[in-house]
């Protein structure tokens, strides 16, 4: 089984961070996941909205530290 591919996106703000997101999670295959990691705050639920609004699934979202969230997305 090969690793989870991360995208780090810490520094971008909206909409450069679901831009970055929806490029990467078209490069998987389906069914693949990905960790996008943020500290812009508004682009958690905006990246959310947009992946399940294309099909995509959001496995789980987590703040590891203090105002930087990782979100687990699966390819739909």
């Amino acid at each position: 089984m090969s690793s989870i591919e991360r995208l780090d996106l810490r520094g971008l703000l909206c909409p450069l961070t679901w831009a970055r997101t929806k490029y990467a999670l078209q490069k998987l295959p389906p069914g693949a996941e990905i960790v996008v990691v943020l500290d812009h705050r508004p682009a958690v639920p905006d990246i959310r909205r947009n992946a399940e609004e294309l099909g995509h699934e959001v496995v789980a979202t987590r703040e590891p530290e203090e105002g930087v969230w990782e979100m687990q997305l699966r390819r739909g």
